[in-house]
């Protein structure tokens, strides 16, 4: 009977210790925000990517937590919080994006964000104006007076659409912009609530899929001289042509314009974090790669490409030992 009453009050106390312990177990893993786009664009996909495979290895009791936000300004705004609270935080977003809240340019004006920091690029973004088939608008400057799907304010998706549209003489008083994510894009195209609409990602865009399996709709056109001027005045642009069939109703090859885009964090950031995430996320690309076939433009030798913002000291020290920074 004693030796049953010992083995009945060793257990009690066992159980009373682990209820301590378990916490603490918990208490000392961190949660890290991970903030992308809204869904519906490869950001977010790729977001959802990175955060899956480096919670699987990284080390240190650090753990990321995928977050949708409405656009950029609203993901530069919460890195800011971040660093002004000394909270660790990351972020996917254009570079052109990065490198106007770093200098305080364009809609960053005045409030230039200097403890942005680099981590790595990541993506290449196409952007499509897509329109019904039988719409009246053939080219940008047809979008006068029409209601536009332009993505989140202060988006990289409604950025890039508003300078295209300036090179066509099309202001933002011109025509009725939206600030609608992607979802309500593809409803007010079926609807006929909208007369167009901006989306974003890479082949296969999974918007666009989504819009042009339900509705028969087309892509407008980038002139070849606009996007000539657009890439050469604006680094971080690129020039791409979507292949003709490559969706369904595309019927002829059609050139638009994208943007690179890359991961960011801001200076108050912990280095070992900066650094044990992209060593993790490079030790396990080929698992990331599965993700989505833009998650292979992560490579050594594109790590740095059109990033001119500094880069975390976390993210240098990785990049050095990879090769990509000499």
């Amino acid at each position: 009977m004693k030796r049953g009453k010992a083995l009945i009050i060793s257990a009690a106390i066992g159980v009373l210790l682990a209820s301590f312990w378990i916490p603490s177990v918990r208490a000392a893993q961190e949660l890290v925000p991970l903030n992308t786009p809204p869904a519906g664009g490869g950001a977010y996909v790729l977001g959802a990517g990175m955060a899956s495979v480096t919670n699987k290895y990284m080390p240190g009791g650090v753990k990321f937590v995928h977050e949708a936000s409405t656009g950029t300004m609203e993901l530069v705004r919460r890195l800011q919080t971040a660093y002004n609270q000394k909270k660790d935080s990351f972020a996917l977003f254009g570079v052109t994006d990065g490198t106007n809240a770093y200098l305080g340019k364009q809609e960053y004006e005045g409030k230039a964000f200097r403890g942005l920091r680099a981590v790595v690029f990541n993506q290449y973004v196409d952007l499509y104006l897509a329109v019904p088939a039988n719409s009246s608008i053939k080219s940008y400057a047809d979008v006068k007076g029409k209601r536009i799907g332009m993505g989140g304010a202060g988006s990289s998706v409604a950025n890039t659409g508003f300078l295209i549209l300036e090179q066509y003489g099309v202001t933002k008083k011109d025509f009725k912009p939206f600030y609608y994510v992607y979802k309500e894009t593809i409803e007010g195209i079926g609807d006929g609530s909208l007369d167009g609409g901006f989306l974003a990602g890479g082949y296969p865009m999974a918007s666009y899929m989504e819009l042009s399996t339900t509705q028969n709709v087309r892509i407008i056109p980038v002139d070849e001289k606009v996007a000539k001027k657009i890439t050469t005045n604006y680094p971080g642009y690129y020039e791409n042509i979507v292949k003709a069939k490559l969706y369904k109703g595309l019927e002829q090859d059609t050139r638009v314009l994208g943007w690179t885009g890359a991961v960011w964090t801001h200076a108050n950031t912990n280095p070992d974090i900066v650094y044990n995430s992209l060593k993790t996320l490079f030790d396990h690309k080929e698992e990331y790669y599965t993700i989505h076939r833009d998650a292979k433009a992560l490579t050594v030798e594109t790590a740095t490409k059109t990033i001119t913002v500094p880069f975390h000291p976390g993210a240098e020290k990785c990049l050095r030992e990879l090769g990509a920074i000499k």
